[in-house]
């Protein structure tokens, strides 16, 4: 199993989208994903699952003792309305002053030999480096920087080393920076050169382009490589899991393609059926309103021609 922490020192550079996106599309190549969002603003566990206040959640694992941490980790795991993909769910009320242990979320993981259930673990975290991002990075095996491509953002990065190698020395490295909203202008070329010359063996050679069906799908909770999966942001997205994890492209391609099919399938038939119960249960509700107009008409049709009627 891969345990890997997506993190960032700089907000807004799209790490909830780019764990979503690797852990869906690492689920339909085949393997078995894990997604814990370690953020309060839980918009991974939105996204995903619909719900940013479910329990138990990442939360109740860090305010538990050690032995019961693994339980809970297990009781918070959420399937999503995709094979092989679940995603433990975070919590609004969630902070650093819920972690007691630092070590606790590695612990729980152990514990609950997760190992044997997943081949891959992504990590969401908030922006910055703080007791919560501590607690994933003792968690995790490697770290994934998706980054934009902007003068904070490159500095954000120059400043995540910093305190790595400062405060964090014996906790997993960075092993991969990941261009992303990547729009080929002079301004961008320029940061990626910058960034090329500090940290060259780590940028990933796939970047991601800005693509506007990012937001759609995550406002639409919709699966990118099954709604969108001829959009440039899934081809991209498809070439860089080959990059990052030493895939086989086309036979990601294949199984992708395979399980985008079935769903769909899934999908028209679900409808199907639903269009079928409510027939079925409006069917005699309108006999019944039928039933009621004839009689109402036999009636009218049986009361004298003249005179009061009382009721």
């Amino acid at each position: 199993m891969r345990t890997i922490a997506v993190l960032n020192y700089k907000g807004g550079v799209g790490k909830t989208t780019f764990t979503i996106s690797v852990s869906q599309a690492l689920a339909m190549a085949g393997f078995r994903v894990l997604a814990i969002d370690n953020d309060s603003q839980h918009h991974l566990s939105l996204v995903v699952d619909g719900n940013g206040q479910r329990t138990p959640s990442i939360r109740e694992v860090y305010r538990s003792s050690v032995g019961i941490a693994g339980k809970k980790l297990l009781d918070a795991i959420t399937e999503t309305g995709l094979r092989n993909f679940h995603i433990i769910p975070s919590h609004a009320e969630l902070t650093g002053h819920d972690v007691k242990d630092t070590h606790i979320l590695e612990k729980a993981i152990e514990y609950a030999s997760l190992s044997r259930f997943y081949d891959y673990i992504m990590i969401d975290n908030s922006p910055g480096i703080d007791i919560l991002q501590e607690t994933a990075m003792h968690a995790a095996d490697e770290i994934f920087v998706p980054t934009e491509l902007s003068y904070f953002a490159v500095n954000g990065i120059i400043e995540l080393h910093r305190i790595l190698d400062k405060r964090f020395r014996g906790c997993c490295p960075i092993t991969k920076i990941v261009p992303n909203g990547y729009k080929g202008t002079n301004k961008q070329i320029d940061y990626l050169e910058a960034l090329m010359s500090l940290y060259s063996e780590k940028i990933t050679e796939t970047f991601i382009p800005y693509d506007p069906v990012f937001d759609t799908c995550m406002k639409e909770q919709k699966t990118l490589f099954i709604h969108k999966l001829f959009s440039k942001a899934a081809a991209h997205y498809l070439k860089l899991i080959h990059e990052l994890f030493d895939l086989d492209e086309k036979r990601v391609w294949e199984q992708v393609c395979d399980v985008k099919q079935n769903h769909l399938r899934g999908e028209a038939r679900q409808r199907f059926f639903e269009q079928q119960k409510r027939a079925l249960m409006d069917e005699p509700e309108e006999n019944k309103k039928l039933q009621q107009h004839l009689q109402t008409q036999v009636v009218f049709e049986d009361l004298p021609a003249i005179g009061k009627i009382e009721f």
